[in-house]
Order: C-alpha cells, then sequence, then structure tokens
C-alpha cells in the first residue's frame, strides 16, 4: 500500500446553483425598425409578392442569387440574439449554424456600441426555410414594420430584425472559405488532368429525404465535372450529424471552381453543400533521428497477455514483435493497411506504443500493470511519414473505428477507456472553426465517456526571425535569445497554431516541453543551440500554440517531448530556425529500424502525449488497485475517465519558467492587464507541465482527495472536504488546488459550441455558507479565473503565503459546491444529466509535525461510519 494514497470524498448533497449577476453584453444601438424597413423591405417586397403567386416557389427559385425555398438563408446581426435558435424552431425554421464573425470597425448607418467598444461584434445565423415558413417569416416582418411591440414568443425575432446587417442566400464564398481555397491551391497538381481530393460537407439536417437527395446532386455535379466519388460518410444522431463526400476532381476543373466560384455548372453553386474543404489528411511525422540507434535501453517483455486492453493507440502500426512491447500491443487491422507499410517504416507508431507501456526506456522502462494496448491502425507508414489512405474520409475512418472497439454485441475491447491521438490534419490549423473531426471526438466523448489524449500538433516550418542575423543570434545570451524568439512567435502567431483535432474540448491536448527525461546533458556542438540554456521547462519551439474555441485554455497541459536544439540558417536579413534532428537528445524510445532489440532517441507532441496516456493509466491504476480509493471496484468507464483527467489536470503547474513568462508579459501588457498576460501563457503552458506522482499519490506534505458525481441544469452538489484539526489555527503557508472535469454535450449548430459549464464555489447551499477565506479569498496562481470556465475543465490552484490558517473545530469542513449551469442561451436541456469528477488537493508548503494526510484519512473514516458524511 502506497504511504500517502489518494483518498476518496464521501458523496455529495444535492442543491440548487448559487445565481451570481448576470453578465450584461455592451449594448448596441440599432436605428430602428423605419430605417431596417429602408434597408431590407425591397427583399421582403419580392418574397411578399413570390407568395401570393400560384407557384410561389417556382417564382422565388428562378433567381439564383435571390432567398428561395430550400436555399440556405443568412442572417447576419450585430451581435448575438438570445433565444434566437429557440425563436427560429418554433415557426419551423431550422438553424444549421450560429457563427461569431470578426468583429468589423465598420458601423453601418444607425449603428453605434459603447463608447469603450469601438469595434462591432457580428453573428452570422445560416437556416434553412421552407415555402410555410417564408410566409411566417414575412408575416413576422410586416407586424415589425408597423412599429408596434413584438407579439408573445417572437421577442427574438424583433431584435434579429433591429440587429440585422446581411440577408442573402448562402453563397460560393461560404462554401468555399479563403483558408480552404489557399490550401486547396497550394495542393494543385500542375498537370490539368492530375487529380485532386477534396471533401464536401452536406448541410447537417435532421430530414434524412433531404441529405439523401442533396448528396445525390452533388455526386451528379462531380460525375459532370469528369470527377469520381470516391468515399461517402453518413453518421446520423440526434445530437450528431455529418454527411460527406470524398471526391477526386480533374485539377482544371478544380482550378475553373476557384477562379469563378460563382460559376452555375460548378461545385460551389450546389444548393445542398455546406462547405468544400481540402481533403482531411491524417499524418504522423517521422520520429527517427539522425545517427546509430543502439540496443542498451530494451527492456524484456513483462505483460500479462491476460490483462485488459484499456488503452487504445490510433496511429499507424507500430512493430509489436519489438523486446520492449512483446506481450503488451494486440493488433487489430480492420481497414486491412498493415500489408501496406514495411517494418522499418513503423516508426511513429512503434515509439507512442513504446512511451504508453514503458515510459522513457532509459529513465523509466518499467512496463503498466494489469494493461495491455490495443493498436489499430488508420494510417499507411512510409519513409516520409504515416498518413491516411487517399481514398478514405478520415472522419469516416475514426468513427468506424471507435464503432467496432466498443459498440455493438462483440467490442474488441469493452475494457477500453483512454485513445492515444497523436494524429493531427495536415494544413488545418485552428482558426475558430471547429473541424469535423474534433466535433467527432467531442461527441464520442460525451456519449461513451472515451478520454481522448491529443498531440497538440507540431510545426515544421522554421521560424523566421526578422532583421536579426544569425551571427548576430549566436552570439546573444539565453535571455536575448528567448526575448526574440518570443517576440517573432507572437507575430507569427496565427501561423503556429493549433493542428487539428487539438482544439477538441472533451479530450485533452497536450503540447511538448523541451525536456529529456534520462538527465543527461549534451555536451556543446558547434552551430548546434540549446535554447532557453539548461532550463527544461520551456515549450518545445515546434509545439503548435494555443487557445481553443472560445478561447478555452489549450493546450491542457504539457509534458516532456524531448530537449530540442535549432540550428540558427541565414536568410537574406533574417534568420530562420530549423530544429535539428540527431541522436544527442530526445525521449528513448523502441525503434522500427535495425531488430527486435534497437533503441532511438526521438521528440514531438506526439510523444508528450503518449506520455500522458502512461501517466492516466497509471492514475486508473492508484484508483482501483489496493490502498486506492476506488480499491477492487470496477468503475464505468465515463467514471473513471473522468476521474483520471481531473487527476493529471490536478497535478499540473505552472512552472517556475511560466511564471517568469508571466512576469515578463505583465511589463509587456501593463500592469492593469493581468487576465491578458496571462492568457498569453495559457497559448503556451496551458495548466502547466504534469507531475505524474501527484497524479497517483497524495503530496510529500498534503492530501488529494477525489469524488464523481452527476448534475443537470442550474443543480449543485455540494462535497464536505474535511480539514485535518492540526492546522487551525496555525501561521503556515498553505495551497489548495479543486479540479472539476466533465464531457459537456456540444452543438456545433451554436456559437456557443460547449453547452455545459460547471465551477466550484464555497457553499453548502444558496444561503452561501462562508468558507472562511479557505477558498474564495485565497491568491489565485496560475491560469485567470475567467479564463477557467471557457472549457469541460474547471482547474485553480490557489495559494496563502502569510495569513494565519482560521481556527476551526475538530469536526470542521469546508464546504466545495459543484454547480452547473447553460452557456448557450437555452441549448442545454433541463433533463441532459452531466457527469463530473472533482479531484482536491491541500497542501502546506513548508515542514510541519503533523501528517495532514492521515488526520484527514481518520476523519473520513469516522464520518463514513457514523453516516454524517454519506
Amino acid at each position: 500500500m502506497a504511504n500517502k494514497p489518494i483518498l476518496r470524498l464521501p458523496s455529495p448533497k444535492i442543491s440548487k446553483r448559487h445565481k451570481g449577476s448576470p453578465s450584461r453584453p455592451p449594448k448596441i444601438s440599432t436605428p430602428g425598425f423605419f430605417a431596417q424597413g429602408v434597408r431590407f423591405q425591397s427583399t421582403f417586397d419580392r418574397l411578399t409578392k413570390a407568395l401570393k403567386e400560384n407557384n410561389p416557389e417556382l417564382v422565388l427559385r428562378s433567381d439564383p442569387s435571390g432567398i428561395s425555398p430550400e436555399r440556405a438563408l443568412v442572417f447576419v446581426t450585430a451581435g448575438s440574439i438570445q433565444n434566437f435558435a429557440r425563436a427560429a424552431k418554433k415557426i419551423g425554421l431550422e438553424v444549421f449554424s450560429e457563427l461569431d464573425l470578426e468583429r468589423t470597425d465598420s458601423f453601418p448607418e444607425g449603428f453605434s456600441s459603447s463608447a469603450e467598444d469601438k469595434t462591432l461584434p457580428r453573428t452570422l445565423y445560416a437556416t434553412m426555410p421552407t415555402l410555410s415558413v417564408f410566409e411566417k417569416i414575412s408575416a413576422l416582418w410586416a407586424t415589425y414594420q408597423q412599429g408596434t411591440k413584438a407579439p408573445k414568443g417572437a421577442a427574438p425575432w424583433w431584435s434579429a430584425f433591429n440587429m440585422l446587417l446581411e440577408l442573402r442566400p448562402w453563397g460560393p464564398e461560404d462554401r468555399l472559405p479563403e483558408s480552404s481555397r489557399a490550401t486547396i491551391e497550394d495542393r494543385l497538381p500542375f498537370k490539368d488532368d492530375d487529380d485532386v481530393f477534396i471533401e464536401l460537407e452536406i448541410w447537417p439536417t435532421v430530414n434524412t429525404i433531404k441529405r439523401t437527395n442533396w448528396t445525390q446532386v452533388a455526386m451528379q455535379r462531380i460525375s459532370e465535372l469528369g470527377g469520381k466519388t470516391l468515399d461517402r460518410s453518413s453518421i446520423v444522431s440526434s445530437d450528431f450529424i455529418y454527411e460527406a463526400i470524398l471526391a477526386s476532381l480533374p485539377a482544371h476543373a478544380v482550378r475553373k471552381m476557384l477562379d469563378d466560384p460563382q460559376g452555375s455548372s460548378g461545385l460551389a453553386t450546389v444548393e445542398g453543400i455546406q462547405f468544400i474543404l481540402p481533403q482531411t489528411i491524417g499524418q504522423a511525422l517521422p520520429t527517427y533521428t539522425e545517427g546509430q540507434s543502439n540496443d542498451n535501453h530494451v527492456h524484456d517483455a513483462e505483460f500479462d497477455i491476460t490483462a485488459p486492453l484499456r488503452v487504445a493507440l490510433f496511429d499507424g502500426t507500430p512493430v509489436a514483435g519489438h523486446v520492449s512491447l512483446n506481450g503488451g500491443v494486440e493488433m487489430e487491422d480492420i481497414n486491412d493497411l498493415v500489408r501496406l507499410s514495411t517494418t522499418k517504416q513503423r516508426s511513429h507508431a512503434t515509439a507512442m506504443a513504446s512511451l504508453i507501456l514503458r515510459g522513457d526506456l532509459e529513465a523509466d522502462g518499467s512496463p503498466l500493470k494489469d494493461t495491455r494496448l490495443i493498436s489499430i491502425p488508420l494510417l499507411i507508414d512510409s519513409d516520409n511519414g504515416a498518413f491516411t489512405p487517399r481514398n478514405k474520409l478520415f472522419v469516416e475512418l475514426v468513427h468506424n473505428a471507435l464503432t467496432q472497439l466498443i459498440s455493438g454485441t462483440d467490442p474488441l475491447a469493452r475494457d477500453v477507456f483512454v485513445i492515444n491521438f497523436s494524429i493531427g490534419i495536415s494544413d488545418m490549423r485552428f482558426a475558430g472553426k471547429i473541424s469535423a473531426l474534433a466535433r467527432l471526438i467531442d461527441w464520442w466523448a460525451m456519449k461513451e465517456g472515451l478520454l481522448f489524449v491529443i498531440s497538440a500538433g507540431n510545426i515544421t516550418e522554421p521560424l523566421t526571425l526578422a532583421n536579426t542575423s544569425s551571427i548576430e543570434f549566436e552570439d546573444f545570451d539565453d535571455l536575448n535569445q528567448r526575448n526574440i524568439v518570443r517576440a517573432n512567435m507572437r507575430s507569427q502567431m496565427y501561423e503556429r497554431t493549433l493542428l487539428a483535432p487539438a482544439e477538441a474540448l472533451n479530450g485533452i491536448t497536450v503540447g511538448a516541453l523541451s525536456k529529456d527525461l534520462n538527465g543527461h546533458a549534451a555536451t556543446a556542438q558547434s552551430g548546434i543551440i540549446s535554447l532557453y540554456g539548461t532550463s527544461d521547462g520551456m515549450p518545445q519551439l515546434t509545439s503548435a500554440l494555443g487557445l481553443g474555441p472560445g478561447r478555452a485554455i489549450k493546450p491542457d497541459l504539457l509534458q516532456a517531448g524531448g530537449r530540442q536544439e535549432v540550428r540558427a540558417l541565414p536568410s537574406s536579413e533574417d534568420t530562420r530556425l530549423q530544429t535539428v534532428n540527431s541522436q544527442r537528445t530526445g525521449l528513448v524510445v523502441a525503434s522500427s529500424v535495425g531488430g527486435s532489440k534497437v533503441t532511438q532517441r526521438s521528440h514531438g507532441t506526439s510523444h508528450a502525449a503518449a506520455l500522458t496516456t502512461r501517466s492516466i493509466l497509471q492514475a486508473a491504476e492508484a484508483l482501483t488497485t489496493n490502498g486506492g480509493p476506488y480499491s477492487g471496484q470496477e468503475l464505468p468507464r465515463k467514471t473513471l475517465s473522468l476521474l483520471c483527467r481531473a487527476l493529471v489536470l490536478n497535478a499540473a503547474r505552472w512552472s517556475d519558467d511560466a511564471q517568469n513568462f508571466y512576469g515578463e508579459e505583465k511589463i509587456n501588457f501593463g500592469a492593469t492587464r493581468t487576465a491578458q498576460a496571462k492568457q498569453e501563457v495559457c497559448r503556451y503552458f496551458g495548466y502547466g507541465e504534469i507531475n505524474t506522482n501527484l497524479a497517483i499519490l497524495s503530496p510529500e506534505n498534503g492530501v488529494t482527495m477525489v469524488g464523481f458525481g452527476s448534475i443537470c441544469k442550474d443543480e449543485a452538489q455540494v462535497f464536505q472536504m474535511p480539514l485535518p484539526p492540526s492546522m487551525s489555527g496555525d501561521r503556515i503557508p498553505r495551497s489548495m488546488q479543486i479540479t472539476i472535469t466533465w464531457f459537456s454535450p456540444v452543438n456545433p449548430a451554436r456559437a456557443q459550441y460547449r453547452l455545459a459549464s460547471l465551477e466550484a464555489i464555497s457553499s453548502a447551499d444558496v444561503n452561501d455558507t462562508a468558507d472562511k477565506k479557505w477558498v474564495i479569498n485565497l491568491k489565485s496562481d496560475g491560469p485567470d479565473a475567467h479564463m477557467i470556465k471557457r472549457g469541460s475543465v474547471w482547474s485553480k490552484r490557489m495559494i496563502q503565503n502569510s495569513k494565519l490558517t482560521p481556527t476551526f473545530s475538530e469536526e470542521a469542513t469546508i464546504p466545495i459546491c459543484v454547480q452547473c449551469r447553460d452557456t448557450s442561451n437555452g441549448g442545454l436541456s433541463p433533463d441532459d444529466d452531466i457527469q463530473f469528477a472533482i479531484a482536491i488537493t491541500l497542501e502546506v508548503e513548508a515542514e510541519v509535525k503533523y501528517d495532514i494526510h492521515s488526520e484527514v484519512e481518520q476523519k473520513i473514516r469516522i464520518h463514513l461510519q457514523q453516516g454524517t458524511l454519506n
């Protein structure tokens, strides 16, 4: 039994959410009904006239650029309209997407915002009206134009009419956004008859007949353009719809589409298509490095071949017969891809399996207990890396793998609860639009309780240092090098953002630290620069930066990804920093080259994600084995996933490097903008570096407790956290960390994609029982208090360095209230049951004569026996 195991919180008691003062968005002044009538009346006049015809649908559709039934209709408004989706549904109007557009500094006549707000927020609503819906919208507009008060239930429509900036059909510029155009152009071959692979996403209507018809029309247009339909996907449930086509088109047809998107014979004018995208190409870049591998760190197989398969590796094909992996890996080649790669090419998946099952083979090497790995290859390995099959939709490939893995009457591995997903999507960087793959991952996580561990992505392009020569850079000291690198990272931020699907909210996104685990320092070598000097608390230069959807904290955390070295290469008046691949540094992993006993050094965010997966599996073992808080219990998949997610994020801390970064950013932003400074730190560090020991044991001078529950909209669950009696009245520096994790329901049709938000307050009930300066009044040490409210993790570390610990009684507890609210203006159903997990760590920051852990453990035991804490 461990000396200081994690303890189990007594079960919570249900309560009501303590509602604070609602935040009010800046007020936008609008021109009023008369001015809006001048702007949009001609559109409604045409609609009204057509509705009076014998065949109004035919009249409306005769104008290819006009609004008409079954043609997507776009409302663009100044700001968002509360309850618009609900009001639209009431008249039968299906709202497919609600997008926050970039703010504009161009104010149409009659519109103005507050004096402090110099830009105008804009929201786009994409809808699909029928003829009967048009009749209702036309009638509402006519009533609005009379200047009368909105009828009951129509207030959102009056707001929409008041704030309307645009009313138009969904057009080619919407179907083919600039980011997609740029990537498709980059992939165009020189020869006109060569194939170009593109994806078409069909409008995700609940109407099966419409989706089928739209798909057939799109396929017919592909054929007319000389192309072929290679693959189709139709994933349909009550809360997730994905309908897509993978097509190959001759390059000349694609060039014509890009040159003239409005062309009536092209794809961009097909009504049923929502988006035209470059093919989603999953990739895992090669992990092998220059120099000789060695066999000094191999480990004989020690895996129990009867142990359950608790982790799935979605990647290329690993060399399962490597000595360090033998017996720990089971292969399921459901896509018939293994035969397409040679053994020596299977570098990436082999390294991932090695790190998950044994960690760094030099620094660790111990096998996981009671756990094996199932590998489902989704990529084809090659000398240049591993990539998805060209004739498959990757979203469908992932969905099918997950379905066969855990669903149905005969799943491949019913015990799997964590998915290692160290695959990035080529050329798809997060810029506000959530990828279909991230949406799929969020849905599976919520639906089945799967914990996805996703690498943030690697930026392979060199970092350009503007107006700095390579000689100057090499001569600078560590501090000046760091400042120059950071300044250029900031100026190139949008080229170095997360690689899809790392923006997924319900997974754990992992960035890489420039850090080795073996403790050896590479000797100095001419022309090779070790950025950040001897520090190992900084992110790799190539680790992709956050934030995520709604500026949520991404990456979630950082883990060692191998110490990174660079060369400074001259480029005109600039310098390019290019990473060096060698055997000098890196994590030690099993190699696919040179035999079954060979190892090599390797780097990247994939490796950091694999080590995080290992930490999760170790946390699961600590929870359920002898001495753990749930010893001997078979926890349900979702409960286990959430508990492990809470523990590893609760074990993340901002390092000294992150704190120094924060200090420097405070100077850059100014003393009054600490929130912006912390946001900048979160782009690089997330919640901080994980300390695996804190995820599996209580700290030396403290105690960690865990619990779980379920909660609905506007409800609360109150946990009573016991206090160690000896701490009462002591003057001792102390800290408390509280972490809550949940899998939020999501809705891609809403600008507020995440539907449920959970948070912790110190309150036993709605009367807000005082916490006596234990929680609310402790100083926050880490991400900004507003930032932690944006994702599906709420984690706050609080410190108190000087004040006396409050005096309290022997039976005293701290009430920790976990409460749930709807973040989407009505999108969260009161019937949605949100499962969550909580981890709490109380720690003193100095040596004391008493044992916090044993005192809390004793109190929990007594209270449970007495039944005073459920």
